[in-house]
């Protein structure tokens, strides 16, 4: 699939690597819907993004948890676009760490579950697409102080496997990219934390510009279907099938 002139629906967009990943999608000619809790920061981005009097991007409020404010986002892709060709599930970096651990498995698992109904609807619409999600290494390395954590990213991986066959029976490829630490502000956060910031040290960072390469390859390469991109200092990237490293 090549990425000039589809339309592209990404969550956690606003800020840091998701902001990065927008500025990307737009250079190669997409459009791009951003769904972020921070309004102020996704109002800029989009600001920045339509230049020209062009609208290549717009930016509407979402908590994903919400699946209303899902619903808007495939509304507004269908409405002002046409139809919707990608969907990126990217964690928001201002979620909020200290909350309890059902936050964790309502952001990062079941909202992403919803977000890929929401996908699959809207995607056979067009005939086919791509549907991204966001893992973590932590599926293979499970961290002792982040259980929760490791298992919903865990949890994703085994989801985005089981969706293998939508290739042949609806032309629609769901993949996810698991990249070990980057620069983030859900970073910085992890590393005022001596465990975190141990593990950071030991996995070493990956430069963002490669977790963004992962991101836009497997919208290019019609052959990965159900797999997962993993990505550490140690190795830019190995595709994952099936459930063997």
């Amino acid at each position: 699939m090549q990425i000039k002139d589809k339309v592209v629906i990404l969550t956690g967009g606003a800020n840091g690597f998701g902001a990065a990943l927008a500025r990307r999608l737009i250079s190669e000619g997409a459009r791009v819907i951003i769904g972020d809790i921070d309004k102020k920061a996704g109002q800029e981005l989009v600001t920045e993004l339509n230049q020209n009097n062009k609208v290549n991007a717009i930016f509407i409020f979402c908590d994903v948890t919400n699946f209303n404010h899902l619903s808007q986002l495939f509304d507004t892709a269908q409405n002002t676009f046409g139809g919707v060709d990608v969907r990126i599930v990217q964690e928001n970096e201002f979620y909020d760490q200290t909350n309890r651990w059902i936050k964790i498995i309502d952001v990062n698992l079941n909202a992403v579950i919803k977000g890929t109904q929401l996908g699959i609807q809207y995607l056979k619409k067009r005939g086919g697409g791509v549907i991204i999600n966001t893992a973590s290494m932590s599926a293979f390395y499970p961290m002792r102080y982040s259980p929760i954590y490791s298992t919903s990213k865990r949890a994703i991986v085994g989801f985005t496997q089981s969706l293998r066959d939508l290739k042949d029976t609806d032309k629609i490829r769901v993949n996810a990219v698991a990249p070990s630490f980057f620069e983030s502000n859900l970073t910085q956060w992890f590393l005022k934390s001596k465990e975190y910031g141990q593990a950071a040290k030991k996995f070493g960072f990956v430069p963002i510009d490669d977790v963004i390469d992962a991101f836009i390859r497997i919208i290019q390469d019609d052959k990965l279907a159900g797999d997962t991109i993993a990505i550490t200092a140690s190795y830019k990237s190995k595709i994952i099938s099936k459930s063997s490293l």
